[in-house]
Order: C-alpha cells, then structure tokens, then sequence
C-alpha cells in the first residue's frame, strides 16, 4: 500500500488514537499505584502524549508499507512488532551492558542483600517487559477499528452497481 493513498491518513489518525490510549493506560496505572503528580511529574506526563503520538507515527509507516489488506490481526502483529522494535532495540544497544564482567556490579558501597538497587541490564529488562505489555490493549483496538474503517469500507461506485443489480 502507498504512502500516498488516502487510508494511510486514516491510518495514521488511528496511530494517534493508539497513541492516546496507550497514554490513557500508563495514567491509569500510575494513578492505581498512588503516583501524585508534582510538578516535574506533571512536566513529563505533559510532554509523553506528543513522544507517544510521534512515536507511534514513526512506527506505523513501516507498517503501513507491509500491510496488505488480509486480516486485521496481521495489522496488529506488524505494528505490535515495530512498536516493540523501536524501543526495546535502542535501548539493547544503548543502555545494555553486554560485558558480562560488568553487567551486574553494583557499587561498594551497598550491601549485597539490598535489593532497592536496580543495575542497568535489570532497568532496561523493566522497561521492554513492561512496554510489551501496555502496548497490546492500544494495538488490538486500533487494529480492528482500522479494520472496521478502512479496510472493510467499500468504495461508493461498487455499492451503485451492487443496488443496480
């Protein structure tokens, strides 16, 4: 499918949704978890709903360019896949440490049985388990309300030969 073809708009405005759903999901939980939102707090969750949408933007293209129209499934699968990709790659490459000597020090000064301290392996394996998970609900709705406006919406001409016959 082209990147000129007027669905991929409506595909990309359903990334948005998508975007604001997954949005809507982590307010939730940080409310549920007893979050109060001061004011760096408020700053970041101001500024994550346009990453979120930017993001969700980005990887839906490549999305977009695979899909061919069979299953909405197979929609969600694509952008389950580049959703998870997009993040959980960089941060491998840029945060994870890959030196197995290093990889699970912690500093001198904390006791080994403490266990508020958090390495940088552990963190990034926080981070992509928890955003494979978020990222299902918005995906799985999104998909299928694309299925239901885009993919499934016949053009006005067959729906005139369809009444004339």
């Amino acid at each position: 499918m082209k990147l000129i073809d007027k669905r991929f708009w409506k595909f990309e405005a359903m990334m948005l949704l998508c975007s604001f759903i997954l949005f809507c999901q982590i307010i939730i939980v940080l409310i549920c978890n007893g979050a109060e939102f001061e004011a760096c707090n408020g700053v970041i969750l101001i500024l994550l709903l346009p990453i979120l949408c930017f993001y969700f933007v980005i990887s839906s293209v490549p999305t977009w360019l695979l899909y061919k129209g069979n299953s909405w499934l197979k929609l969600a699968g694509y952008l389950y896949m580049f959703s998870a990709v997009l993040l959980i790659v960089p941060l491998l490459i840029f945060m994870y440490d890959w030196n197995p000597v290093t990889a699970n020090m912690r500093p001198e000064n904390i006791p080994v049985n403490e266990g508020k301290y958090i390495t940088d392996n552990e963190l990034v394996s926080i981070i992509s388990a928890g955003w494979a998970v978020f990222l299902i609900i918005p995906v799985l709705i999104t998909s299928y309300l694309t299925k239901l406006w885009i993919v499934f919406t016949p053009p006005i001409g067959n729906c005139m030969e369809a009444q004339s016959n």
